[in-house]
């Protein structure tokens, strides 16, 4: 049991998905640049020797991370096999918004949905859907409860720490479960993690360290991939 050695968790949320499409978890034209240019920062970084690598069972998870793998596997440098653990999945967004409609057909946030929505009316519908689930407004219409999409990603933290071998760690996941475990290690309100949600970029990293089931943060929503050059155009948030 490697509980009380040191980690170092790189949690990497997924490349763009296709926002506004037929099947959100494919990943969009922007999202796989995305990845396939964080792929090749981490391959041209220093060596970041991953001890084990994580990721959720979205199609966006596995997209994203076969995007890094390919690239570490030019540069020589190949990733442990990852292992797949649905505690890294994140909550049904789908069934969310359903949910939402269904408990507050009149909330005026809906008008977003009536066109392709501006990045401010996606955020303020997403922030009301959250803070209806939050409150419990949705129990009974959505498949997981806050408290149970919690205790979820509290498990995979503890998963991480107990089942990969000191060092560094990759995990690929959502916005979601990724603000969990920021909450987590900052003692934050559900309200903060929920702003700490929306604002994570596509494909951004966010480091903490770890020693048994005490985490501290270490960086929060970088993008050193598109940080300069033209690359910068491909950031974005949903």
């Amino acid at each position: 049991m490697a509980g009380m050695d040191s980690h170092r968790i790189v949690l990497l949320r997924h490349a763009q998905a296709n926002w506004g499409g037929a099947d959100y978890d494919l990943l969009s034209e922007r999202g796989q640049a995305q990845a396939a240019a964080l792929g090749d920062w981490l391959a041209a970084a220093a060596p970041w020797n991953f001890t084990s690598v994580w990721r959720g069972r979205q199609r966006r998870h596995a997209d994203t991370l076969d995007a890094i793998a390919r690239a570490c596997a030019r540069a020589g440098c190949a990733l442990p096999a990852p292992t797949v653990a649905a505690d890294w999945d994140e909550f049904d967004p789908a069934a969310l918004l359903t949910g939402f409609r269904t408990r507050t057909p009149d909330h005026p946030a809906l008008a977003a949905l009536k066109h392709a929505p501006a990045p401010g009316e996606a955020r303020a519908l997403l922030a009301a859907v959250f803070d209806a689930w939050r409150l419990g407004a949705l129990d009974g219409s959505v498949p997981e409860t806050w408290s149970t999409f919690a205790a979820r990603i509290t498990t995979a933290r503890r998963r991480v720490v107990l089942e990969s071998p000191p060092g560094a760690v990759l995990v690929v996941s959502s916005g979601g479960a990724i603000a969990r475990c920021a909450q987590a290690a900052l003692d934050l309100s559900d309200a903060r993690m929920i702003e700490l949600n929306l604002g994570l970029a596509n494909s951004a990293l966010s480091e903490f360290t770890a020693r048994g089931e005490h985490w501290s943060l270490l960086s929060w929503n970088t993008l050193p991939h598109l940080a300069s050059g033209a690359a910068r155009v491909l950031a974005s948030h949903y």
